[in-house]
């Protein structure tokens, strides 16, 4: 940009008087926008970036939104570790479970899920055990929940264990692209329970990435296969609802 053009910036409009009226005319090539003056072609420029930058942005905003993410200060209760008969999905779930008892921030783990396993001839919930107790967690901070077949269900059936042993903390384990479902599934089901609910979902790496997703096909199928439920079963209204 040569010196003239910079000198656009603070440039007065041109001012001519006639016929009792007064009118305003800009030089070629100048725009005022927010009462600054600056070359069009800035403009332009300003408005091609702002228009490639949009969709990532967005993206990138969507899937934080979907990985709600709230790791507990303190040691709570339980940790309510999801079924799947996925295999990378659980053993995700699995290392975060582990990685909450490393850390000492859970006091007993719950895990749920009737169907079989796709890989081993036992239920979703009894894997997860099985992989907690080689981990190095003891069997009697284990309880088992095998009875639920979806996510609602997980967290209706939890209820009975949560409340049966008076446990007033609660941390969902779920994989990173569902954590907004299972957060919102388990508000509607505990409304009035006065539970604290922390999340810290399992990261899905290889599959799925809040930042990255939308690169990549099954990126998209993961993100879609969230974003439909939660206005599939209504869940965007329990964000301001308490449990």
């Amino acid at each position: 940009m040569s010196a003239g053009q910079g000198s656009l910036r603070h440039r007065p409009a041109a001012t001519t008087v006639g016929s009792g009226r007064i009118s305003h005319k800009l030089p070629h090539g100048v725009c005022r926008i927010f009462g600054t003056y600056r070359p069009c072609q800035d403009y332009r420029l300003d408005l091609r970036f702002l228009l490639l930058a949009l969709p990532p942005a967005l993206a990138i905003g969507l899937g934080r939104f979907i990985d709600r993410r709230r790791i507990p200060p303190s040691p709570v209760d339980a940790a309510l570790v999801f079924g799947t008969g996925v295999p990378w999905k659980a053993a995700s779930r699995v290392d975060m479970a582990l990685w909450l008892d490393r850390h000492r921030l859970v006091r007993h783990f719950i895990v749920s899920g009737a169907p079989l396993m796709k890989s081993d001839p036992m239920t979703e919930a009894e894997w997860l055990r099985i992989q907690l107790m080689e981990g190095g967690v003891a069997a009697n901070r284990i309880l088992v929940e095998n009875r639920a077949t979806n996510t609602a269900q997980n967290v209706e059936l939890s209820l009975a264990v949560l409340e049966r042993h008076g446990f007033s903390s609660v941390v969902l384990v779920m994989s990173d692209f569902e954590g907004i479902r299972a957060h919102l599934t388990a508000r509607r089901a505990w409304i009035g329970r006065r539970l604290a609910i922390y999340d810290c979902h399992a990261r899905s790496i290889g599959h799925w990435h809040a930042w990255t997703w939308w690169l990549s096909r099954e990126g998209w199928s993961l993100t879609w296969f969230t974003v439909s439920r939660l206005f599939r079963y209504r869940l965007l209204r329990f964000l301001w609802s308490r449990p």
